[in-house]
């Protein structure tokens, strides 16, 4: 009965560390994948994102502002990590070039 009893306190421990916070592991991997996240960014957006998550990350603000910087964060994220996201000229010509495809595609059909 007592080993039994030993054996559940391990599983509280261990389901109050899971529920307490990240790992140091997840921390690491978290903080790197914001860093190359960063990184590619232009000065402005960069800056942008820093004041959001600052906004998020400090609380006390009104519901409404909370939710625009959470959904104005989201956006610049989904937007770098969209496939074949490029950014500046080379964007550009790439988006005019799938654009061009596709225009020749719906004449051939």
């Amino acid at each position: 009965m007592k080993h039994a009893k030993t054996g559940s306190n391990k599983e509280i421990i261990e389901l109050n560390q899971q529920v307490s916070g990240p790992s140091l592991e997840e921390l690491q991997r978290s903080h790197y994948i914001v860093e190359a996240l960063m990184s590619t960014l232009p000065p402005h957006t960069k800056s942008e994102l820093v004041d959001l998550l600052q906004t998020l990350a400090k609380g006390g603000e009104p519901q409404a502002a909370i939710d625009h910087a959470h959904q104005r964060a989201m956006q610049i994220v989904s937007d770098i990590c969209k496939p074949n996201s490029l950014h500046g000229a080379e964007g550009e010509a790439y988006r005019r070039e799938m654009g061009e495809r596709r225009q020749r595609e719906r004449r051939q059909k």
